[in-house]
């Protein structure tokens, strides 16, 4: 497959918003000098791309950082970015050409084929520690024939390629004498070759990016986004209304969004992103047994919580792939509600008395109104849930390393084999990966791989059907909820496009008058 070049064009609007005396250079003196202050929602965890986590800091460096490849806004579709073309014969050798003259932040001089192999090369390294590690494991080789080109060889033949190398965790390049500068420290300082760069970070309260004025695509609109730290949804919906937000990343309460809207504002808004498991370590005794975990499935009615509390911002959700990815099969088993049947492999299991059932939590959340719902339907079959909240860096912690009984994982994918791998591959056990149900099937595992490699496209999805079939038998991960994201934001911010891995390029994003 061979991709022409894409051209860009860049269309500055005059600005609203004048900081004061302008500092650009004369090429740049039409994008004039605008702020956007958004809604950032929770304790920033640092941007890294090796072992970034969690979609607020996922959307910083997604503006941050580029990929060989990165996602349409407004599509989804792959496209062009560091790599304005590539092409392969075999979905084993790929051969990308790279852009002239893109910049780095900071005054670290000008990207070249190095920077990915050494970016690559860092996430496989062990000493890295990344979750992602195995997402590049099928690289066998990789040589910069000049500064502008770039050939991988893959150890075997890989159809979704593109999406490992776009601007998404691993696929995200980095700067070797920037890494090195920062040192410990480098979660904190990231440069990339994205639209904007960190100008400053206090953890508690402000992130402030400003834009990259050498972006290769063109300086964005809006000079300084300015996200204001706000936990709480109905605080951070005040300030819209007050007119201190311009736009929130996120609002997560079902009457904050009606009032919103009500009230004129805009909403931005992405649907069935992103499914919401419930992650069962298969290494707890009690979990251990698939009648256990069949029994919580059918004792839960998710379609009922939702419409309940959330018709809006949820969905029910019966598969760990969406419907609108290409392979997602509707033959794999689902978990109707069923509380005579959940009772009944309780006692199978030998647990006609029930068990105590422990869910790691975030603090910052408390306690849900959706954990309030799934406390009473499981005590109804004799299960206690009970909730472990801790503070978030402890949290994310403790999910990575697989220190839970169950927990909770949203990743949002355009690409399936993300989620199948990440969730079910054995390569991809906690803590060295998303497996945080430590799931390792072998006649998953070989079906999952075959059809990565397989190049029929009926053969392939017989492949992903039968992948989506053990998983949902053996249910190392119990489907709740697809989730909805939306950003209200006032009338004239334009151009907040949503994708299916809920961030947003700010370099679309403009204010009008």
């Amino acid at each position: 497959m061979k991709m022409t070049r894409r051209s860009w064009v860049t269309s500055l609007v005059a600005g609203t918003m004048l900081l004061g005396t302008s500092l650009l250079a004369p090429a740049t003196a039409l994008a004039q000098e605008k702020a956007l202050i958004v809604r950032f929602y929770d304790d920033p965890a640092g941007f890294d791309p090796a072992n970034i986590f969690r979609i607020e800091n996922e959307n910083i460096a997604f503006n941050i950082f580029s990929g060989l490849t990165t996602y349409d806004g407004v599509t989804g579709e792959l496209i062009p970015d560091l790599a304005e073309s590539w092409e392969t014969d075999d979905n084993i050798t790929w051969t990308f050409h790279l852009r002239k003259g893109v910049q780095w932040q900071q005054g670290y001089g000008e990207f070249t084929a190095e920077d990915v192999i050494y970016s690559f090369n860092r996430i496989l390294d062990p000493a890295t520690a990344s979750p992602y590690a195995s997402e590049l494991s099928g690289i066998e080789s990789m040589e910069a024939p000049d500064p502008h080109t770039l050939v991988i060889t893959l150890s075997a033949a890989n159809g979704n390629f593109l999406h490992t190398v776009a601007n998404y965790h691993q696929g995200q390049i980095v700067k070797r004498e920037a890494i090195e500068a920062a040192g410990d420290q480098v979660r904190w300082k990231p440069v990339g070759t994205g639209p904007y760069y960190l100008e400053s970070i206090d953890v508690n309260s402000q992130i402030v990016l400003k834009r990259h004025e050498d972006y290769y695509k063109g300086p964005a609109p809006i000079e300084t986004l300015d996200f204001q730290i706000i936990k709480d949804d109905a605080t951070a919906a005040i300030a819209l209304r007050n007119g201190e937000i311009d736009l929130l990343m996120r609002q997560g309460r079902e009457e904050q969004l009606q009032t919103l809207e009500a009230e004129g504002f805009k909403m931005n808004t992405v649907g069935n992103y992103a499914v919401s498991l419930k992650v069962l370590n298969l290494e707890d005794p009690i979990l251990q047994d698939v009648r256990v975990r069949q029994a919580i499935a059918h004792a839960i009615d998710y379609p009922s919580i939702t419409a309940a509390i959330a018709p809006s911002l949820q969905a029910p959700a019966y598969s760990i792939l969406l419907p609108w990815m290409d392979v997602f099969s509707e033959a794999a088993p689902r978990y109707e509600y069923d509380p005579e049947k959940a009772r009944a492999l309780l006692a199978e299991a030998g647990y006609a008395d029930g068990f105590t059932l422990k869910v790691l939590g975030t603090s910052a959340q408390g306690v849900s109104e959706q954990q309030q719902f799934e406390i009473d339907y499981l005590s109804q079959v004799g299960i206690n849930m009970e909730l472990e909240l801790v503070d978030t860096p402890t949290y994310n912690q403790r999910r990575n390393a697989g220190d839970f009984m169950m927990a909770g994982r949203l990743l949002p994918a355009v690409n399936p084999d993300m989620i199948l791998f990440s969730y079910l591959h054995p390569d991809n056990l906690a803590p060295g990966g998303l497996n945080g149900a430590r799931y390792d099937n072998p006649e998953l595992t070989s079906t999952l791989e075959a059809a990565q490699a397989d190049a029929d496209p009926q053969t392939r999805m017989e492949l992903y059907a039968k992948v989506q079939e053990i998983a949902m038998t053996d249910l190392p991960y119990i489907p709740a909820t697809a989730s909805n994201v939306f950003w209200p934001g006032k009338q004239s911010v334009t151009g907040v496009n949503i994708n299916y891995l809920a961030q947003v390029n700010f370099w679309d994003v403009d204010i009008e008058d």
